[in-house]
């Protein structure tokens, strides 16, 4: 009669352990825990759908640094017949100036960038003041909305961000913040205990005598555990004690 243990093919490997699983009622998720939204969150499970609690950007707002202005205001700009804008501060306000991500005026809809435009003095000269000039010259039509990243644009209040079981990369945690969370809730780590045998094994650092072997394998184990997300703990040695094995496995 042998006394070794059969091997037996991996896909029924695979059976065995999810059926040990969904018998115990551990397939799907080992529990919940809510974490903050840092850094240690990436490479965890989500363990529910993450949907957005606001919009990102939650305001219309200039994708360049420029003039914020109405579009209309701008129509049948040439470069032979340009078109004068008076800039806030002065009356009618036709332009205000923006750097990227300001929010865009009420009044305006659309965004010129700054190499686009000449900034004139009072004078109506040519100014190095870009930000206050008294006016502004257009040689070109702009079209509504651009330059302008429309609110929602990344992100709409209510949508869906993440499903359950998503492995959270680096990316993913920035969506999960620019939709209004500052935790996230994930699956459990699966705990694996690790427990060596063999009457031959000696731990690591020993002093060898004719017989010893290293135990390592547990640290190789622990080591793909912990990078496939789980929590390893490697117990000490147990020698070939089958009484000993069992009481340790409970």
């Amino acid at each position: 009669m042998s006394v070794y243990l059969h091997d037996i093919p991996l896909t029924q490997a695979h059976s065995r352990l999810r059926e040990a699983l969904q018998d115990a009622g551990l397939w799907r998720v080992l529990g919940m825990e809510s974490i903050p939204l840092d850094e240690n969150a990436s490479g965890r499970v989500t363990a529910e759908a993450v949907w957005a609690k606001s919009s990102s950007p939650h305001y219309h707002s200039s994708a360049m640094d420029g003039f914020a202005l109405r579009a209309g205001d701008t129509n049948g700009a040439q470069p032979s017949l340009p078109v004068q804008l008076l800039v806030m501060g002065n009356l009618p306000v036709q332009a205000q100036y923006v750097d990227t991500g300001d929010p865009l005026p009420d009044w305006a809809n659309a965004v010129i960038p700054i190499e686009n435009v000449e900034s004139l003095d009072k004078n109506g000269q040519l100014t190095k003041d870009i930000r206050m000039p008294n006016s502004i010259r257009i040689r070109a039509s702009v079209a509504p909305w651009s330059h302008v990243r429309p609110l929602g644009e990344d992100i709409v209040a209510t949508q869906l961000v993440l499903p359950a079981g998503h492995i959270l990369r680096p990316v993913d945690l920035g969506a999960v913040a620019a939709s209004g969370h500052q935790g996230i809730k994930v699956a459990r780590k699966p705990k694996v205990a690790i427990l060596p045998t063999g009457s031959e094994l000696v731990p690591i650092g020993s002093k060898l005598k004719v017989g010893d072997i290293l135990e390592y394998n547990s640290l190789v184990l622990a080591a793909q555990i912990k990078s496939m997300g789980g929590e390893p703990t490697r117990f000490p040695i147990i020698k070939d004690d089958l009484d000993l094995i069992c009481e340790r496995v409970q």
